[in-house]
């Protein structure tokens, strides 16, 4: 496996076993140090566990074993079926020297090795589908309370994802490398980022792409902070994100300015209803290549949930769009989604992306059993200029506007459980159904119902 790894970082992973820490949501909390033996399942002996008596040294291990079998009738709206399976194995540590509340170093190594089986659809087995045994993340950390920065291989994650995420639905979660800082002052959070995206390589080692790079910088509320003063969100962030990607025959500078806020009314522990609003949006300027950018979106959402109702059932609602491409213009107008966790925005079934879109959702969620977890979810996609057409969740071009003067692109309804067996094993299942609408069906290519479902298991510690 040939991995291009900063010489430091690759010095330091020699100290670690083959890596892969759990996400948060994934991840079963640790034990606290004084829960009786008797009490603590095997896993909690290998979360900071001290290298050597009274010492500052401790090691995290971590893995998971996910598979998941998916089932496509009518592939993107057409006519092409498949069954394939999708397994990934992550093995992982993570190396901390001092207390976590204080000054402190830390070393992450995470391997993975992700599989597709008899994926026939196009693309075959997809780089976001298969790649066998490397490295996600390796990076090193100088830490103080929750303040840091970070250098190496990693997963970068911001605000809701819309614009950089990390996809975990991908079969290989998107990793990046460089360099990242955060810190955190009381109620604020102020954060940079200079990484390049890495571009997986399936059966040869993954490297970063010399030809793009993003900077970020943002600042915010940090994380659990109450409300600075009464009648402003709850939470909120700033955020400029620089993305530049250069060909031997072009160069693109995309600048995205945008904000985030949300705002929340009732008290979880003493009201009825909880009620949130939570409002996005972002412009785009710049140049890819001789072609001038200005582009926007927007989504504005509002969530309401049952607090004195079992399993505390909510429901959000909410209303998104953003800029097409108009050939009336000399500039590009589309606006680009950067490096999104495409699936958890749009629909599950991928196949309808934000420009030249307006989107109406509503979305359910509800915990009738401590380990039951269930979800539904709507979407209806309409164009918003009759001279451009829809795109993909990539940015590409999904269909052509042909002339057409139907707006109504598709419905989708998306229905997903997920049951936590054990401590560690979850069991998945889900799908999504799409309806063609007007423009879909009368725009050359046609377009058919699509029918996808997915079962699996997720084993974690």
């Amino acid at each position: 496996m040939a991995c291009r790894i900063p010489f430091p970082i690759a010095v330091g992973s020699a100290l670690l076993l083959s890596a892969a820490s759990l996400r948060a949501q994934s991840r079963p909390a640790s034990a606290p140090a004084n829960t009786p033996a008797a009490t603590r399942n095997w896993s909690d002996r290998l979360k900071a566990t001290p290298l050597h008596e009274g010492g500052p040294l401790t090691l995290t291990l971590s893995g998971q074993a996910r598979w998941r079998e998916e089932f496509m009738r009518g592939f993107s709206v057409g006519t092409l079926n498949d069954d394939y399976g999708l397994t990934r194995l992550i093995v992982g540590a993570d190396l901390q020297v001092g207390p976590s509340n204080g000054l402190h170093g830390r070393m992450l190594t995470e391997l993975r090795d992700a599989q597709a089986l008899s994926r026939t659809l196009p693309g075959g087995t997809r780089p976001t589908d298969g790649d066998r045994h490397d490295i996600q993340n390796l990076y090193a950390d100088l830490a103080d309370d929750r303040s840091f920065v970070r250098y190496g291989r990693q997963e970068v994650s911001l605000n809701r994802e819309r614009l950089v995420g990390v996809p975990d639905w991908a079969n290989t979660r998107r990793g990046s490398e460089g360099t990242r800082a955060q810190l955190v002052r009381g109620r604020l959070l102020l954060e940079g980022t200079s990484i390049r995206p890495m571009l997986v390589r399936l059966d040869r080692g993954n490297r970063a792409d010399s030809t793009a790079r993003i900077r970020t910088l943002s600042l915010g509320s940090a994380a659990g902070a109450t409300r600075l003063a009464r009648g402003v969100p709850t939470q909120w962030n700033g955020y400029w994100y620089e993305q530049t990607i250069r060909t031997a025959s072009s160069l693109t500078r995309r600048l995205t300015t945008g904000a985030r806020t949300v705002w929340q009314f009732g008290t979880p522990s003493a009201s009825r209803f909880v009620t949130s609003m939570e409002l996005e949006g972002a412009l785009q300027h710049g140049r890819a290549g001789a072609r001038e950018l200005q582009a926007w979106f927007w989504v504005a959402e509002t969530q309401l949930q049952w607090r004195r109702v079992r399993g505390l059932p909510s429901l959000a609602v909410g209303v998104e769009e953003a800029s097409s491409d108009r050939p009336s213009t000399t500039g590009n107008e589309a606006f680009a989604v950067l490096y999104p966790a495409a699936h958890q925005h749009g629909g599950f079934a991928d196949v309808i992306g934000r420009p030249n879109v307006t989107e109406l959702h509503a979305i359910s969620s509800w915990d009738p059993l401590p380990t039951l977890s269930v979800r539904a979810a709507w979407y209806r996609f309409h164009r918003r200029h009759l001279d451009d057409g829809v795109y993909n969740k990539q940015n590409g071009l999904f269909r052509s506007a042909s002339g057409s003067t139907a707006r109504h692109v598709a419905d989708e309804v998306d229905p997903t459980a997920a049951w936590r067996a054990t401590t560690h094993l979850r069991v998945l299942v889900g799908g999504a159904t799409v309806h063609p609408g007007a423009f879909l069906s009368t725009t050359p290519g046609g377009a058919h119902v699509e029918h996808w479902g997915y079962v699996g298991t997720t084993f974690a510690f």
